[in-house]
Parts: C-alpha cells; sequence; structure tokens
C-alpha cells in the first residue's frame, strides 16, 4: 500500500513530500467480516405499523384555488405600487405589462386586460364592447361560441345548455316531446313509427296497436310489462280474455276439457255450441 508523508524542513520550512510502500496485510478478522451477513439497516425512529406523521410528509400541492389567490394578490400589490402613475389602468391578466389609459384597457370579469390581449381565442377578434362567452378552452366571440354549438332536431334553434340526444340526434329536452300529445320524453320509454316519428307508448299504442274484435281496446301490453299476447281467428285479432264463445261465453284460448274454438258462420264457438248450431241448422 502506499502511502503520502509530509515534514517540513528544519531550515527552510518547506514542506516535504515522500512516498513510501509498506506491506498490506489482511488479518482474519477482515476476512470474517467479509463472509458475514450484510448488517441490518440502524433502528428507524418510527414504530412498525405506525401510520406517518403529518411531519413526515411532504407538503401538498398548491391547488388552483390557491394559486389564483396568489396571482391576484401579486396583481393587487403591482396595482397599489404603480397606482400613482399618470393614466396607469392596470396590469394586463395576459401579458402581465402596464396597460396605460382607460381607452387601451378592457374590464372584465373582475381582471384589467389590454383591449388587443382580450381578444377571441378562434379567430382573434378584439372583444372589447362586444358579447363573448368563457368556455373550458377560454373565451370566444359570439360567432365562434355558435359555431360550436348543436342545432336541435326539432326546431333548428342552437343547443346552449342542456343537450338530450336520442336516435343519434340533438334534441332541446324541451322539444324532445310525443308526436301526438305534449308529454315531454326526457328520461321516459318512447318509440317511433315507420316516418321516424317519436310517440309515448301510451299514443303509439293508441295509435297503432292491433284493436280487439270483441270489445274494440287496443292490444297492449299490462303495465310493467313489454310484451303482451294477442288471439288472430278467423283474421281478427282478440285479447287472451275476450276470446270467448258467442253462444255461452266459454273462454276459447285452450283446447283443455273440450274448449277450443269452433267458428260457425263467422261466429266463435266453442265445440258444444258449435254442435247445437249445426244441429239446429240442419232440424234435428
Amino acid at each position: 500500500m502506499a502511502q503520502l508523508v509530509e515534514s517540513l524542513g528544519p531550515a527552510s520550512g518547506r514542506k516535504k513530500t515522500a512516498v513510501r510502500d509498506e506491506a498490506f496485510a489482511i488479518d482474519d478478522d477482515f476476512l470474517d467480516d467479509l463472509d458475514a451477513p450484510p448488517r441490518p439497516p440502524p433502528p428507524s425512529d418510527s414504530k412498525p405499523g405506525r401510520p406517518p406523521s403529518p411531519s413526515d410528509l411532504p407538503p401538498p400541492p398548491a391547488d388552483e384555488a390557491e394559486l389564483e389567490v396568489d396571482n391576484l394578490t401579486k396583481i393587487l400589490v403591482k396595482n397599489m405600487e404603480h397606482a400613482g402613475e399618470e393614466g396607469f389602468f392596470g396590469f394586463c391578466n395576459i401579458c402581465e405589462q402596464k396597460v396605460i389609459g382607460s381607452e387601451n384597457g378592457v374590464q372584465a370579469m373582475g381582471k384589467i386586460y389590454h383591449k388587443t390581449c382580450f381578444v377571441c381565442g378562434t379567430c382573434s377578434a378584439e372583444l372589447r364592447g362586444k358579447p363573448f362567452f368563457t368556455v373550458e378552452t377560454g373565451i370566444l366571440c359570439d360567432p365562434c361560441y355558435h359555431g360550436t354549438l348543436e342545432r336541435c332536431s326539432v326546431c333548428k334553434e342552437y343547443i346552449s345548455e342542456r343537450i338530450l340526444r336520442a336516435m343519434d340526434m340533438p334534441f332541446h329536452p324541451e322539444c324532445f316531446k310525443c308526436h301526438d300529445c305534449p308529454k315531454l320524453l326526457d328520461g321516459i320509454p318512447f318509440t317511433t313509427d315507420a316516418d321516424n316519428q317519436v310517440y309515448c307508448l301510451d299514443c303509439y299504442h293508441g295509435k297503432f296497436a292491433p284493436r280487439c274484435a270483441s270489445c274494440g281496446e287496443p292490444i297492449v301490453p299490462e303495465e310493467g310489462k313489454e310484451e303482451t299476447l294477442r288471439v288472430i281467428s278467423m283474421d281478427k285479432s282478440f285479447h287472451v280474455g275476450c276470446f270467448n264463445c258467442q253462444d255461452c261465453g266459454k273462454n276459447l284460448s285452450s283446447g283443455d276439457d273440450g274448449q277450443g274454438c269452433y267458428p260457425y258462420e263467422g261466429n266463435l264457438l266453442c265445440r258444444d255450441c258449435n254442435i247445437k248450431r249445426v244441429a239446429a241448422a240442419s232440424g234435428k
């Protein structure tokens, strides 16, 4: 092993440097230390299972509200520092430069802007003295804002607030209603006809559902159900409960116990009443 040895000379006081080599001896204790497992880390002040204290955690990042307050505070301080300057109107919220002369400034949404900075984010038109709209992407003039909106499929007007989408088309919620009645269909079941006209279920069934040949009422599902049964006989439709023998009133919707439909001369009859009619017609 090379060692650096320094000494001072007796006469001049200058520092002398010499290098000498010494044998590097490895003792048994050093070898034992190499073979030993790694030492455990020093004990921590925190106890196992103990949640970190607030002092152990990094400070939370500032949220947008805090950043906004800080920014407004800085602007207020700067405005107070320059309040005595002639024509000073404030600091522009966009470029952060002085606005000199009120004719060159705009005050909007509680902030100060150069009139050349307060422009539409799409077409760059100056917005001083004009209507504007704030959106997620910035500030828009009236034409550019309406250019981002959809038109209602019924009234053809722009939809600037809540939009209702049905059948891949946009609607005002107050425009999406039944074709035959004033019922609004926002959030309730509806259906359409062959011409894509929208109906509430009551009006659709009343207009298009087959009518029972016995009672004259439409054959529609019961409340809370989506399907119903109808009986077709002699090219006529019947409710299951209305499909009865015209002589005795027995229900004909099942073939059990002699039931079933046995028409005779355009009349719905059970088997027994059919036999009676045939017998009466033959004079027996």
